[in-house]
């Protein structure tokens, strides 16, 4: 699919706001309405609209706590592989997961309570997976950007 202007500027606003009504979607992007429509059916046909969302600030569930984990694994079958995808994929701890080029094979971004959370997730959940042979872990101190948007302070 060829982008137009138009739609960039679609998925830029939908980027910062999901839930914008077509008439202020077509205002902001200053096209009509209908034409606001079709391109936004569009994009959501051919996939650059993958999916809407809400995005949950964790700190309102206690879990005040930012890092990032770099996984390495050990090359074992499909059924510890499965096991470790399971593991992460139930655990709402980790926000996202990413296989990543380098020193590492993965990058998980997680979000827990407190250091004894992070403690846990780390000993008694991710080492404790055969699949895993070590975790680094980076505290977040600060976020810039998060979800494509600057954050204001």
């Amino acid at each position: 699919m060829e982008l137009r202007t138009a739609d960039h500027r679609i998925l830029r606003e939908l980027g910062r706001d999901g839930r914008l009504s077509n008439v202020e979607l077509a205002r902001r992007v200053r096209i009509s309405e209908s034409a606001c429509l079709r391109r936004v059916r569009a994009l959501e046909e051919s996939g650059a609209i993958a999916g809407y969302r809400a995005v949950i600030n964790p700190a309102v569930f206690g879990k005040i706590l930012s890092a990032y984990m770099l996984v390495n694994l050990d090359q074992r079958g499909a059924a510890d592989a499965n096991a470790f995808l399971d593991v992460i994929r139930d655990d709402e701890r980790i926000i996202t997961c990413a296989a990543v080029t380098g020193e590492y094979d993965l990058i998980l971004e997680v979000c827990v309570k407190d250091v004894a959370d992070l403690t846990d997730l780390t000993l008694d959940t991710l080492l404790k997976l055969p699949t895993v042979r070590d975790v680094v872990t980076c505290l977040s101190l600060r976020s810039y950007k998060a979800g494509g948007e600057h954050v204001r302070r």
